[in-house]
C-alpha cells in the first residue's frame, strides 16, 4: 500500500496566519504606545479628569483654565452652614470681600501627572486641597466676625446645653436615657471651621457632624456608666431610715444612687464606691438640722413660765467625721437600714461628739422629765423625777460681787463622786458630794454656810458651784445619773 504525502498548501497556509497575528499583534502595540505617549503629553497640560483643587472641579482644564476657574468660583463663592432641625445659614463671600490671587507654585500643579506615571494617577483620588500659598483668600476679618456674632447657632433665641447620657431611676427601676446635644455653637470652634471652609472652598459645614455645638461628653454606650446601672441594680430597693428621738429622716433609693459611683479597681473590674462630697453634703444637712449643741433652748420652769436659754454645753452635736463613715459603710453593705440615733446604744453613741436627753416632735431638745431646776434670783433648786419634784432645797450659789457668778445656762451632769476635795486658788475644802456640771461647778454639800437660801449669796456667796445643805446633797448624789440635764437661770 502507498503512504499519503502530506498537504503542502495546508502547511504554508499556517505559516502565513502566524506571520499575520503577529503584525497585528505588533500594530496593537505601537497604538498602545502611541496613546500612553499621546496621553502622556496631553496630560502634562490637562488636569486628570475627576480632578479637584479646593473642592473647585478642574477635570480636563489646562492651568490657564484651572486658575480661571479657581478665581472665578471665589466671586460667587457662598458656604452654607447645615444646623439643627435641618435649619441653614449662609455665608457669602461678596459679604466679606472675598478675593484670591494664585502663587508660582501654582504652575507646578501639573507635575504630578506629567511623564510615565500619568496612567496610574488617572486611577487615583484626585480631590487636592492646595498647597498654603499656592492660591490665597483674603476676606475682611472685622466684616467675618460680625457675621458670626450674629448667627442663629451662635447665640440662638432659646438655649439649650448638652445633656450627658445618665442613670435615673424611672418607675421603679434604673434606665439610661441617652445623650442630647445642645443648640448653641461654640463660636471659637465655629469660626475656625469657617475660616478653614473659605481658605479651602468648601461649599458646606456640618455644624453637628463636626462637633461645633455643645457637645455631651458622656453617651449612653459609656462603660462607666453601663457598669454604675448594673451597680445601681443592686440597690434598687434600699432604704435608710434615720431615727431622732420623735422624728424621723427616710433616705430613698433617688438620694442614695447621688450618693456612690463605680470605678475599676487593681483587677480592672468595675466596684461600687461612695461619693464622699455628696454624703458630706447630706452630713452637712443632718448637724444644721439636729445639732442643738450652742443653739437657743426653751425651758418650762417650776413656775409655768417659759425661759430661753442661750448659754451652756447641753444639746446635740453630731461627730461628722464618723457619721461620714457609717453612712458610707450603710451605703457599702447595699441592704436597707433602720437606725435609732438617740437610743444610747453603744452604736448610736458612736455617731455623736455630745449627746442629750432626746428630741421632741420639732427636733428640739427633749429634755425627758428627770432633770434639776436652779434659780438663782429664788437661790433654790429642784429635782425633777418623772416629771414628779422629788426634791427641792434653798440654795447658796456664786457670789457675783466677786466675780464668781453662778453659770447661767442649760448643762448636763458630766460626773459625780463622794469625799471630794475642791481645790482653788488659797483653798482647799473637803465635801461628802460633788456632782459637776460646768467647769469646775458642780452641786455639793457645804457644811461651812450658817443657813442657805434668802440674799446669802450676795455676801457669802461660793465661788460658783451651788452649795446645798449636806442631807440634800445626799439625796440628790442618790438621784442623778452622768448626762442628767441640768438648767440654771
Amino acid at each position: 500500500m502507498k503512504k499519503k504525502k502530506k498537504s503542502k498548501a495546508k502547511y504554508v497556509s499556517k505559516k502565513k496566519k502566524s506571520h499575520a497575528g503577529l503584525i497585528v499583534l505588533v500594530i496593537v502595540l505601537v497604538l498602545l504606545v502611541g496613546a500612553y505617549g499621546a496621553g502622556g503629553f496631553y496630560f502634562s497640560q490637562h488636569f486628570l479628569p475627576g480632578t479637584t483643587l479646593n473642592n473647585t472641579d478642574v477635570s480636563g482644564l489646562t492651568l490657564d483654565q484651572a486658575k480661571s476657574r479657581l478665581l472665578a468660583s471665589s466671586e460667587n463663592y457662598m458656604l452654607t452652614l447645615q444646623e439643627q432641625n435641618y435649619n441653614q445659614e449662609t455665608i457669602d463671600g461678596s459679604d466679606v470681600g472675598l478675593t484670591a490671587d494664585v502663587s508660582d507654585k501654582f504652575n507646578s500643579l501639573l507635575d504630578s501627572q506629567s511623564g510615565p506615571d500619568w496612567i496610574l494617577n488617572y486611577f487615583r483620588d484626585k480631590n487636592y486641597i492646595l498647597e498654603e500659598g499656592t492660591i490665597s483668600y483674603s476676606y475682611d476679618n472685622d466684616m467675618l466676625e460680625k457675621i458670626i456674632d450674629g448667627l442663629e447657632c451662635v447665640d440662638p433665641q432659646y438655649p439649650v446645653e448638652a445633656q450627658d447620657a445618665e442613670v435615673v431611676l424611672m418607675d421603679g427601676e434604673f434606665k439610661i436615657i441617652p445623650e442630647s446635644v445642645g443648640n448653641i455653637a461654640h463660636r471659637d470652634v465655629l469660626e475656625e471651621k469657617i475660616k478653614y471652609a473659605i481658605e479651602t472652598q468648601q461649599s458646606s459645614i456640618n455644624l453637628e457632624e463636626e462637633g461645633i455645638y455643645d457637645m455631651p461628653k458622656v453617651y449612653d454606650d459609656d462603660e462607666d456608666l453601663i457598669a454604675k446601672k448594673a451597680a445601681c441594680d443592686e440597690i434598687v430597693d434600699m432604704t435608710l431610715t434615720f431615727q431622732f428621738g420623735m422624728r424621723e429622716e427616710t433616705v430613698d433609693i433617688q438620694t442614695i444612687v447621688d450618693w456612690i459611683k463605680v470605678d475599676k479597681n487593681g483587677s480592672g473590674e468595675y466596684e461600687l464606691k461612695t461619693n464622699d462630697d455628696k454624703i458630706k453634703e447630706y452630713v452637712n444637712y443632718l448637724s444644721e438640722t439636729y445639732d442643738t449643741y450652742q443653739k437657743p433652748k426653751t425651758f418650762t420652769a417650776h413656775s409655768g413660765s417659759v425661759i430661753e436659754i442661750t448659754t451652756g454645753d447641753y444639746g446635740w452635736k453630731l461627730n461628722q467625721e464618723t457619721t461620714l463613715e457609717k453612712l458610707k459603710a450603710l451605703v457599702l453593705a447595699k441592704q436597707s437600714a433602720t437606725v435609732e440615733l438617740t437610743s444610747g446604744s453603744e452604736d448610736s453613741v458612736e455617731w455623736w461628739e455630745r449627746m442629750a436627753v432626746g428630741y421632741d416632735s420639732n427636733g428640739n431638745d427633749y429634755y425627758g422629765t428627770t432633770y434639776a431646776e436652779v434659780s438663782i434670783d429664788e437661790q433654790h433648786m429642784w429635782m425633777y423625777q418623772d416629771g414628779e419634784v422629788v426634791l427641792e432645797t434653798d440654795v447658796v450659789t456664786g457670789n457675783p460681787n466677786l466675780g464668781n457668778d453662778t453659770p447661767k445656762g442649760a448643762f448636763k451632769i458630766r460626773y459625780h463622786e463622794k469625799d471630794a476635795t475642791l481645790r482653788g486658788p488659797g483653798y482647799a475644802t473637803r465635801v461628802a458630794y460633788w456632782m459637776v456640771f460646768a467647769d469646775d461647778v458642780g452641786f455639793h454639800d457645804a457644811t461651812w454656810q450658817s443657813y442657805f437660801g434668802g440674799t446669802r449669796y450676795l455676801t457669802n456667796g461660793s465661788h460658783g458651784c451651788v452649795n446645798m445643805p449636806l442631807d440634800q446633797a445626799g439625796k440628790l448624789y442618790d438621784l442623778i445619773y452622768d448626762g442628767m440635764p441640768v438648767f440654771v437661770y
